[in-house]
């Protein structure tokens, strides 16, 4: 008797025990690791995932490579492009496209699914990137650093913010660029905690790229100062970061940021402003996803019209990558 209490305890707490899920074969092609980890838990949610070579129900795409499988153009699954970098489609045609910005020319096909939503754990509750932890009050603390910049890639303009900011106070650069502290962070979360403001900018000023640049310093209390795409006042809550696109000039941010360093009232009210203007929504969460990929798989309409074309285009463009990486080839032994 107790054990079957038991198993009927397990079923309420989990109640995808209680009964078999669909399964779903499932296929990555070009893909970053984090965001794949991202599509396999949301998916497990509602399906019994397998990763495939070669997805019979679902192809994803994204951006890191030009490999396609030789088979690829004669599947029937469904071809989605999902990518949070500022990169387009290409090569094939997709049934749906989750980037960062939508083209309204493909209407519901086509989702602005911004790159920052991979970044929060969804699924761990104790993380400082979960939900709950983002939505929690949010409480001005003690902060031994004025500013950080943590920048990987040499962008000219954040280059010189960083700089021109420094000048006036002192900003520690703790990335791969302009390294200022004797080497690279090893927990950037970490040391996000030790600053109360964080240069936060954008690799590009592009419609709808919006990252975790500035999701990660709101995560751990220091204010971003955030140069990007005006969609982030839509994802967040405008009143908690610094918008560096709203002043006229370098000037005129710096001396803003120095007298907002120095104001502890009005300091602690952009510190203490909620990271979300209500709950997440809907469309940035991985229920949405699931949402979405569940209603390709069973409405024909919800698809693209695209498999007769890539059957010319996918042949095409693999022959083109055998070609470039002959070519290489032929060059090394040159």
């Amino acid at each position: 008797m107790s054990q079957l209490k038991a198993y009927i305890n397990h079923i309420i707490d989990d109640p995808r025990e209680s009964f078999s899920m669909q399964p779903l074969s499932i296929s990555f092609h070009n893909f970053s690791p984090g965001t794949k980890q991202f599509i396999i838990k949301s998916l497990g949610e509602r399906y019994d995932v397998s990763v495939e070579r070669c997805g019979k129900d679902i192809e994803f795409y994204g951006v890191f490579g030009e490999e396609f499988p030789k088979d690829v153009h004669q599947s029937k699954a469904l071809k989605v492009w999902i990518t949070g970098e500022n990169r387009d489609p290409r090569h094939i045609i997709y049934d749906l496209h989750f980037g960062f910005h939508q083209n309204t020319l493909l209407g519901d096909r086509s989702i602005r699914f911004p790159l920052w939503v991979f970044y929060i754990n969804w699924w761990n509750k104790t993380s400082l990137m979960s939900p709950a932890r983002l939505m929690a009050p949010r409480h001005l603390d003690e902060r031994p650093r004025f500013c950080n910049f943590i920048c990987s890639k040499d962008m000219s303009f954040r280059a010189e913010v960083f700089h021109r900011l420094s000048e006036r106070r002192h900003v520690d650069s703790l990335g791969g660029v302009l390294n200022n502290v004797g080497g690279r962070v090893g927990s950037k979360m970490d040391a996000l905690k030790q600053y109360r403001f964080t240069l936060a900018f954008e690799n590009i000023l592009a419609f709808g790229y919006v990252t975790e640049k500035i999701l990660q310093p709101l995560a751990a209390g220091s204010i971003p100062i955030y140069w990007g795409a005006s969609e982030a006042k839509k994802d967040f809550n405008p009143d908690s970061f610094i918008d560096a696109t709203q002043f006229n000039s370098v000037d005129s941010l710096i001396d803003y940021v120095l007298t907002l360093a120095d104001d502890p009232v009005a300091l602690k009210t952009i510190a203490e402003a909620p990271i979300f203007s209500g709950p997440i929504p809907y469309e940035h969460t991985p229920t949405f996803f699931i949402d979405r990929i569940e209603q390709a798989l069973s409405d024909p309409r919800a698809r693209g019209h695209g498999r007769a074309i890539n059957e010319t285009l996918a042949p095409m463009q693999t022959t083109r990558v055998r070609l470039k990486s002959w070519s290489r080839r032929i060059r090394g032994r040159a």
